[in-house]
């Protein structure tokens, strides 16, 4: 027989909900089958699945040990569970460093529990960093990432985290840093400050006079006259803006599919297996926000800078 006492997050719930949370490895069946059986007790009464608990009520289980350490919760989480590599957390925020090819959020039904929020969810909650009972508030990111570009997404853990980042990348105090490689040489920083209009049915961007604005100023790094290593600052941030304004200019992102050069991307596929835009997320910086001054100044890298390094150190031999 084994006995617990329920906590305060434990209580204020239907007994069948909390055995299902409780024993997170238990099919439902199980639960449901263990409780026909009389194997559980409620302040020594018999349970059954409609009973509430509460704080402070006395459970009592007549089940193996074995049964018991196998169909429990799992407590001791790492970030790697969770397909996550954070790069920064505390109480308030979490900074993790996506990888190409998975989707920020979900956009079909196939997609739940496979997207990075659902990973960041289902961390934060079964880590007990969030509350799952307050209905009021789900952690949320504040940026997003198209699904084949990888680095940074920052999350927020509680309301007030995330009003304070959202005022704060309306206000331009979280510089956003990215890296690419484009065709074509670039000798001196520029800025691309222009007006787009997005076709929903194609997820794709043109140019439009009465359009949303956006402003990207960018930095040449290093160039082989053939490609062109940039540095990127978003200073609005609209969907594709990066990789539609460096087509713009006519220097397109190397293994962009949509806005990119076909004969190039054509000749990169088969040399080196490139068959998406080469772009990263690869630095972020904040100024003042308010509720978050502790993180004035303060600056963080993705760990992929050295994909982006490596693929140019072949690049520039071609």
């Amino acid at each position: 027989m084994i006995e617990i006492t329920l906590n305060k997050n434990q209580g204020n719930q239907r007994f069948d909900r909390f055995l299902r949370k409780y024993f997170e490895n238990a099919p439902l069946s199980v639960i449901q089958k263990n409780i026909r059986k009389k194997n559980f007790k409620i302040n020594d009464k018999r349970a059954k699945a409609d009973d509430y608990v509460y704080e402070n009520d006395n459970i009592k289980m007549y089940i193996s040990d074995e049964n018991y350490n196998k169909w429990l919760t799992k407590t001791d989480f790492k970030a790697s569970d969770f397909n996550l590599d954070i790069v920064y957390e505390d109480k308030n925020i979490i900074i993790m460093d996506k990888e190409p090819g998975l989707l920020t959020h979900s956009s079909t039904k196939e997609d739940y529990g496979h997207n990075l929020v659902d990973y960041m969810l289902s961390y934060l909650y079964k880590t007990n960093q969030v509350d799952k009972t307050d209905r009021t508030f789900n952690p949320a990111v504040v940026n997003r990432l198209d699904r084949n570009t990888a680095g940074l997404i920052i999350g927020a853990k509680n309301a007030d985290a995330l009003r304070s980042l959202n005022k704060a990348i309306r206000e331009n105090k979280i510089s956003k840093y990215y890296l690419t490689i484009v065709k074509g040489e670039v000798k001196e920083a520029f800025t691309i400050d222009t007006r787009i209009s997005k076709n929903e049915s194609k997820n794709k961007i043109k140019s439009a006079k009465d359009g949303s604005r956006i402003i990207t100023n960018f930095r040449p790094l290093e160039t082989n006259h053939k490609y062109t290593l940039l540095e990127c600052e978003l200073i609005t941030g609209k969907t594709h803006q990066i990789r539609y304004s460096l087509r713009k200019n006519g220097t397109p992102i190397i293994g962009d599919r949509k806005y990119g050069d076909r004969k190039t991307n054509e000749l990169l596929s088969e040399k080196f297996d490139i068959n998406n835009q080469v772009l990263l997320a690869y630095k972020v910086r904040f100024d003042h926000i308010d509720e978050l001054d502790y993180l004035r100044d303060k600056t963080f890298r993705s760990k992929r800078i050295d994909n982006i390094e490596n693929l140019k150190s072949t690049l520039f031999k071609m």
